[in-house]
C-alpha cells in the first residue's frame, strides 16, 4: 500500500508512513519463516538415520546450518518424541580412588629371572568384567 502511494505521488516514505501512523521499520520487516512440525519431523529423522551417533546439538547445529530457524530445545524434544535419542556410552572407570591403596603380593620377588620371556608383566584394569 505505501509503496503504490509512493509511487503515485512525490511524498517520501517517511512522510506517508508519518500520516498513515506506522513505522517505517514495518515496511522492511520480513518474517523468518519456520517450517511444518512434519517437516522438521522428517527432516530430523533423516538427519538422525545418516549420523546415528549425533544427538540433539549436532543435528540443530546440522539444520541451522541448512537454513533452517529451530531451537535446540524443540529439536530436542520432537528426537524424543520420535524415540530417536542417542544412547550414552559409558565410560569404564578403571581406577576406584574412594577404596585407598591395596597391597599387592609380588609374585616374582624372589624368582630368578635369567633369560628373555621367563616373566611377562601386564595391567588389565581396563579390561572389563561382569561384576
Amino acid at each position: 500500500m505505501i509503496e503504490t502511494v509512493r509511487n503515485a505521488s512525490s511524498y517520501s516514505v517517511r512522510q506517508i508512513c508519518e500520516t498513515l501512523g506506522f513505522n517505517r521499520s514495518l515496511l522492511y520487516y520480513h518474517p523468518k519463516s519456520t517450517p511444518s512440525q512434519g517437516e522438521l519431523r522428517e527432516k530430523i529423522e533423516a538427519l538422525s538415520l545418516r549420523y546415528p551417533k549425533y544427538g540433539y546439538r549436532r543435528i540443530t547445529a546440522l539444520l541451522l546450518r541448512q537454513g533452517y530457524s529451530v531451537g535446540y530445545r524443540r529439536v530436542a524434544r520432537l528426537m524424543k518424541e520420535e524415540n530417536l535419542s542417542v544412547s550414552i556410552k559409558r565410560v569404564c572407570r578403571t581406577t576406584r580412588s574412594l577404596e585407598g591403596p591395596r597391597n599387592w603380593v609380588n609374585s616374582i620377588e624372589n624368582l630368578d629371572i635369567c633369560r628373555q620371556d621367563q616373566v611377562w608383566v601386564g595391567d588389565i584394569t581396563y579390561v572389563r568384567l561382569n561384576q
